[in-house]
């Protein structure tokens, strides 16, 4: 550049000589001019120089940028990708969560109604069952009510129950204490099924086949009668027994049952001329039918041939509250 500009100045002397002065001077101007617009101009130039170097540098920075902009977007792209595949994969699995929650929803929707019918039938036999233990609530405390009832009740038949052993066994023992003075082989008093029985033997009443009562058996009898008006509450049955040995009478009584009968009412006759009232008198023959040993020997026969006072308390109250049960 320096060579140049030597050249221009070797020129302008040389064309100086051949020009005027104005014209040279005007070169000159002209000449300074143009140094000066070069040297502008290689400021420019150096400035641009500069502006491109810089240019050069950002454009590499930018294309070094591009590059790894172009990385980045391969990578993202790749990413994308792989997103888009896992996105995919998501949404089959959610497609089948969704159908498989759809399913259960399905399944627990009819599992409900299931048990819900389940549930109001369970209800409904609750309920059943609720009005039943109500009804038999209701029946036991019916039960219970007539319990106590029954339970009042047989309170008064123990009560009456007692009260008659009580007065059978002070009744035997009132007609024991006036049937002292005779043995046990002519009579004997026990207690039994809730009754007092005298039972007199054949040979303190009657002699054999005759319905006549002896002296000795009447007064036996009357003793007993004695015992009897004092308790007007007692029930009297005259019961005749035989053994069974056929009669041999000819006119009446013909057989043992008419002698057994004939014998209770004769017995019946002492004690209501006694005084004992007729109406609490039961007359009964049962002849041989009812013995108490074999008839097969003398023994036997004597024991069979008995008549007994079967001595029972009233059981009016008794039979008040069976009847009102």
């Amino acid at each position: 550049m320096y060579t140049t500009f030597a050249r221009i100045i070797v020129f302008l002397l040389l064309f100086s000589s051949c020009v005027t002065s104005k014209k040279y001077n005007g070169v000159v101007t002209d000449l300074q001019d143009c140094g000066k617009n070069r040297a502008e101009l290689e400021t420019q130039l150096a400035t641009c120089n500069e502006d491109k170097r810089s240019a050069i540098e950002r454009l590499d920075q930018a294309n070094l940028q591009l590059e790894s902009l172009r990385s980045d977007s391969l990578k993202l792209h790749a990413d994308l990708q792989k997103n888009t595949e896992l996105n995919q994969e998501l949404q089959t699995a959610n497609d089948a969560l969704l159908k498989e929650k759809n399913e259960l929803l399905d399944k627990a929707s009819n599992q409900s109604k299931s048990l819900t019918s389940k549930l109001q039938q369970k209800q409904t036999e609750l309920d059943q069952k609720q009005s039943e233990l109500q009804n038999k609530e209701l029946n036991i405390n019916a039960l219970t009510n007539e319990l106590k009832m029954r339970m009042y009740r047989v309170n008064e038949l123990e009560h009456i129950l007692h009260s008659k052993d009580s007065i059978t066994n002070n009744l035997r023992k009132k007609i024991s204490d006036a049937l002292v003075d005779f043995n046990t082989s002519e009579l004997t008093v026990e207690r039994k099924n809730g009754k007092v029985y005298v039972s007199m033997a054949d040979k303190l009443l009657f002699k054999s086949g005759s319905a006549e009562v002896d002296s000795k058996g009447k007064e036996a009898l009357k003793k007993i009668a004695e015992v009897l008006i004092k308790n007007n509450d007692i029930q009297i049955v005259v019961e005749g027994h035989t053994d069974n040995e056929k009669l041999q009478h000819e006119t009446y009584p013909q057989n043992n049952w008419d002698l057994s009968v004939l014998r209770a009412t004769a017995i019946v006759k002492i004690l209501t001329n006694s005084k004992v009232e007729a109406a609490r008198i039961i007359a009964a023959g049962r002849g041989e039918f009812y013995p108490v040993a074999e008839n097969g020997n003398k023994e036997g026969r004597a024991k069979n041939r008995r008549t007994e006072l079967i001595l029972t308390p009233k059981m009016d109250e008794l039979l008040k509250v069976l009847d009102s049960q």
